[in-house]
């Protein structure tokens, strides 16, 4: 029996075409049967053999005395009464009260801005005062010059006419 090259289906010997795919048979090309394949010899597998494993030795950790857990002190926490503590919500309340009285205001600033306070947060807040304080006044003194000599010759002219009403 004959096999055919295209599709590999057995025909019988005196066929010219395929009686599967219709290809010609010109080319008989036998494939060996299963039973007259070659197959190589295997090489024979030597095992290693086995060992035991080594036996493990019980290891017990040894009973000591803990010492109890105690944990570290915040570096950030401040003793109470220090000089960095922060001004509470109504501390600062209380300080914008006492900055709406108009000569107390400005006391209380220098006091506190030359260091009569313990707090360091009072100081620094009165210095800022103080200067903002200081700009305001020179911004309005430049301000009062400006408007004073651009409506000078008009204020006179108002205070002729008052006298001369009088």
């Amino acid at each position: 029996m004959a096999f055919c090259t295209f599709c590999g289906t057995q025909v019988p010997d005196d066929i010219k075409f395929c009686t599967s795919c219709g290809k010609p048979m010109g080319i008989t090309a036998t494939i060996p049967t299963p039973a007259q394949q070659v197959r190589p010899q295997a090489s024979p597998v030597y095992a290693q053999p086995q060992t035991a494993p080594p036996p493990q030795q019980a290891y017990t950790a040894q009973p000591y005395a803990a010492q109890p857990y105690t944990p570290a002190p915040d570096p950030n926490t401040l003793p109470p009464g220090s000089k960095y503590e922060p001004i509470t919500t109504g501390g600062y309340i209380g300080i914008m009260l006492l900055m709406m009285l108009p000569i107390v205001n400005l006391i209380l600033l220098l006091v506190w801005a030359c260091g009569g306070c313990r707090k360091v947060n009072k100081t620094n807040f009165a210095r800022a005062m103080l200067i903002i304080m200081l700009i305001s006044a020179v911004l309005s003194g430049i301000i009062f010059l400006i408007f004073g000599s651009m409506f000078g010759s008009g204020l006179s002219d108002i205070t002729d006419t008052l006298k001369s009403l009088e």
